[in-house]
């Protein structure tokens, strides 16, 4: 099941960057007053929101969210999509940065490809904070994220929990993991071994191989495991970083019999992806609450243009740094509570979630 991709995502870069810059307040003046939380504030705020791509699909509901908390906060945003590509986004960087923007808010195509230029925004006096994936060895002002390592835990518990639950021994299970260009992957992952140590220790689970992806991509995916099944034959779980993965993964399980057998688990809550959870052929979905992330870090975003310090709890150490870090917690999607968890929330509907069921076969409302 393929995903749909946005029409944003397929428009050339500079038809979209011309389309793209949002004038959201009723007056984007500097000495305009707008209301947040019941107060008067003055001097709305500039913001540039730096964007990876459209691909996964989860990233259209930020960047949609993140806009309609700006609109209703009277603050501006300079939108940029850099489609996957880490040179346009360098350029865009410091596009936005001369464009008189008070604070930079980044989902960076490369954890590390990007140091310097932020180094040099800073450099300005503009803040940066980092949405939901790291910008590595240089200081930053934030980073606002979910629980990466605790998500790569879930994901490993949930599938080696269905192997115990059958009273399974020795099986084999396959790690894919996310892009080498995505610091997010290596806490993934580090969550998942995490998970997997005792089990392989106490030999109740042998680990096939933990493969590496250049890009969250689908087709890159695919080939991997294409790979793995010529290789190894019989696997009995496949901790997949993300539902592009997932999807892949239960596609060439398909191919071979074997969907809904093979544990696959995945991250993102796509609307295939939890399709696929409420069909069973995939095990369970991350679901990460994207809109209370994009709404948190517009607040973030204008604290950091307003008194240029972020108030955390907690600190994450970016490889030069300790940068303040609000964390958020992910949710966990399975056949038995998609109900009570994305439906509920209205993430996804349940006549799209049930599409493929038929009625008699479906829950109750």
């Amino acid at each position: 099941m393929r995903r749909t991709r946005s029409p944003i995502s397929e428009v050339c870069t500079a038809v979209f960057l011309a389309a793209a810059i949002f004038s959201l307040s009723a007056c984007s003046q500097s000495n305009s007053q707008v209301e947040q939380d019941g107060d008067q504030v003055r001097n709305a705020v500039r913001i540039g929101f730096s964007m990876d791509s459209f691909v996964v699909e989860r990233w259209q509901r930020d960047r949609d969210a993140f806009l309609d908390e700006a609109r209703t906060n009277g603050v501006e945003v300079i939108l940029r999509t850099a489609n996957e590509n880490l040179e346009v986004q360098r350029r865009h960087l410091l596009e936005l940065a001369q464009s008189g923007i008070d604070v930079l808010v980044v989902v960076p195509n490369d954890a590390e490809g990007l140091s310097d230029i932020v180094e040099s925004i800073r450099n300005r006096g503009i803040p940066v904070l980092a949405y939901d994936r790291l910008v590595r060895n240089t200081a930053i002002d934030g980073y606002i994220s979910f629980d990466n390592q605790g998500i790569g835990s879930m994901m490993a518990e949930a599938v080696l929990g269905e192997l115990e639950s059958h009273g399974s021994v020795n099986e084999t299970v396959l790690v894919i993991n996310g892009a080498l260009s995505d610091y997010n992957s290596f806490m993934i992952n580090r969550g998942i071994m995490t998970a997997l140590t005792s089990r392989i220790d106490g030999g109740q689970v042998r680990v096939l191989d933990s493969l590496w992806l250049q890009t969250w991509r689908n087709e890159e995916a695919h080939e991997a495991i294409e790979g793995a099944f010529d290789r190894f034959g019989h696997i009995s779980g496949v901790i997949a970083a993300n539902d592009l993965i997932a999807e892949a993964v239960v596609r060439s399980a398909s191919a071979r019999g074997i969907a809904g057998e093979l544990l696959v688990s995945g991250m993102d809550g796509d609307l295939a992806a939890v399709q696929r959870v409420a069909e069973g052929t995939q095990l369970m979905t991350i679901y990460k609450p994207v809109e209370d992330l994009a709404r948190r870090a517009l607040h973030a975003a204008v604290e950091l243009a307003r008194t240029r310090n972020l108030q955390a709890d907690q600190h994450i150490h970016n490889g030069s740094v300790e940068v303040p870090f609000i964390r958020l917690d992910p949710v966990m999607v399975t056949h038995d509570n998609i109900l009570s968890t994305v439906i509920a929330d209205r993430f996804h509907s349940y006549d799209d979630v049930f599409r493929n069921i038929p009625e008699s076969q479906r829950p109750p409302r």
